[in-house]
């Protein structure tokens, strides 16, 4: 995977996170399609799951490439705000001064906290092994593609290996049987001896194979059941959507509501076909006899052969019970408690992070003492301990009953205010161009080191677009303004912020940087250096 460049393997990686909850919603959709068409034609419940199906891979198409294209974004720029792809970064939880509700407030402010830090941890953890998760599932989708090419291979040795044509009589039979389901294609019709159930296999030539002595030993009415319903699939063109959905099965082997909606687009393929024998036939009795003659023999045969009698003992019982109630088959009780509980997850899920995102904007905030000492956006200013901002000239108005004299803090008040911990009815501020900051946020950068010289440094460099998270994040890595200039002066376009601080995870310098352009005579890629710096080369020895 080191021939695979960082950025597809994350994309990758999130892509497929993704599809697990996308395949959720897919299920609670196919649940509900079941339940809202039990009484409609199987063919209509059939599309409307296939639908789904190409539904879910167009939307896991469009995630990975949406996914490509923003680590792209933040790769060569400094604009991005998320942490990592496909989990954005919740902005800090608006926080209202209500009468009564501080209680409240602080309980929401924990659990928004826990949940970001909980998502972060996740993030960061998969961003950190987005090449680990992609070589784990690469190894095992590779191990099924290869069953599925065996499939096929197996598919066209039963076609061609231990076969012959069928007697004349049950060719002509089949000529008329063409004629009256409207198929102009020549199909030929083979008895085989690999085979213990009709299939019917191939696409561009297809064929239809019985076992060697169905024909003489079955009677008349039910071989023809069977070819009928064989020769549906073909004219339902089944074989080339069934091996669509082979090779879709096999991308995501790893998500269990795709492969419960694969199992019932299987199902409802064999109940059109069913249809169509009855429809031509216009005997249930038939063909309801000519399964209960093939589940005697019956075994599992080749997944890309669509067989008369099916896989397993199961779907040819729903068949026949099927046939005989005339109804189709809705959600059992286990299926209906798996998704009552999918649908409530997801709900869950996205009320939880619409609350981590808002808490409460219904009340305008009241200043402060110390939000007043703190400067202002449009001020110059060396650091937040430095040159405070005079008091507001009109305070918000306080109620006459609890009106107090005025007084003005001493400097030491107002550093003691400053500094100390904040309260539930902390009020929102702006700090050098940081929208909607709170008092927590702002001490936790100043214990990062992230100062007023630091911002403005960054956005002098160009880095115009960055959060206090990623601020921090610099800072915690050892990113400082000196670093970041001496790159831009030595040629290098405005390394993203998390090329810098990788580089500094990985003890690349400024110095070292100049030392290999000495030793070399030009400049490298930065992860070049990187790689330079792991394996443990000195420039100057």
């Amino acid at each position: 995977m080191t021939l695979i460049p960082d950025t597809i393997l994350r994309a990758l990686c999130w892509a497929l996170l993704h599809s697990l909850w996308q395949g959720l919603i897919l299920a609670v959709v196919a649940g509900l399609i079941l339940v809202l068409t039990k009484k409609a034609s199987s063919s209509l419940r059939y599309n409307l799951l296939c639908c789904g199906m190409i539904l879910f891979l167009a939307v896991s198409g469009y995630t990975f490439y949406s996914q490509l294209h923003a680590i792209d974004a933040s790769e060569t720029t400094s604009t991005a705000t998320h942490p990592g792809p496909g989990s954005p970064v919740s902005p800090e939880p608006r926080i209202s001064d209500t009468h009564g509700s501080s209680s409240v407030i602080n309980a929401a402010q924990q659990g928004t906290h826990a949940l970001r830090t909980a998502i972060d941890g996740l993030v960061q953890y998969f961003d950190t092994h987005a090449a680990m998760v992609v070589v784990i599932w690469f190894i095992l989708f590779l191990t099924r593609f290869v069953k599925l090419l065996s499939g096929l291979v197996y598919a066209q040795r039963i076609r061609h290996y231990q076969t012959r044509l069928a007697p004349t009589e049950w060719q002509q039979r089949l000529e008329e049987l063409l004629a009256k389901l409207k198929i102009s294609r020549p199909i030929l019709l083979l008895e085989s001896a690999l085979i213990q159930v009709p299939v019917v296999v191939g696409y561009l030539k297809p064929a239809v194979l019985v076992p060697i002595g169905m024909l003489a030993h079955l009677p008349a009415d039910q071989v023809e059941s069977i070819l009928l319903h064989e020769l549906a699939h073909i004219r339902r063109k089944d074989y080339l959507f069934n091996l669509v959905q082979h090779i879709i099965d096999t991308l995501f082997f790893f998500n269990p509501a795709l492969i419960w909606i694969s199992s019932l687009i299987r199902t409802e393929r064999e109940n059109c076909c069913d249809d169509i024998a009855i429809r031509e036939t216009r005997s249930r009795r038939q063909l309801i006899e000519a399964l209960v003659s093939f589940h005697e023999y019956r075994r599992r045969e080749n997944e890309f052969a669509m067989g008369f009698a099916g896989t397993k003992e199961n779907p040819v019982v729903l068949r026949v019970k099927r046939i005989v109630h005339k109804t189709n088959h809705s959600l059992n009780i286990a299926q209906q408690v798996v998704l009552m509980a999918g649908l409530l997850l997801v709900c869950a899920a996205f009320v939880t992070i619409n609350s981590a995102q808002k808490v409460d904007t219904t009340f305008k905030p009241k200043p402060t003492p110390a939000m007043q000492s703190l400067p202002k956006p449009d001020t110059t200013i060396k650091d937040a301990k430095q040159d405070p901002a005079p008091a507001a000239k009109k305070p918000a108005p306080v109620h006459p009953s609890t009106k107090q004299p005025t007084s003005v803090q001493s400097p030491k008040q107002e550093e003691v205010a400053k500094h100390q911990e904040p309260s539930a009815d902390t009020s929102r501020i702006n700090y050098l161009g940081f929208q909607n900051l709170t008092l927590d946020k702002l001490i936790e950068m100043k214990e990062h080191g992230v100062t007023a010289d630091f911002i403005l440094g960054l956005r002098k460099l160009g880095y115009t677009d960055f959060t206090p998270n990623q601020a921090i994040e610099l800072r915690d890595h050892g990113v400082n303004i000196d670093f970041v200039r001496d790159l831009v002066d030595m040629g290098f376009k405005q390394p993203s912020l998390r090329k810098l601080v990788e580089l500094r995870d990985h003890g690349v310098t400024s110095e070292y940087i100049s030392a290999c352009k000495n030793k070399f005579g030009k400049l490298l890629e930065l992860n070049d250096y990187i790689k330079l710096r792991d394996a443990g080369i000195n420039p100057s020895e």
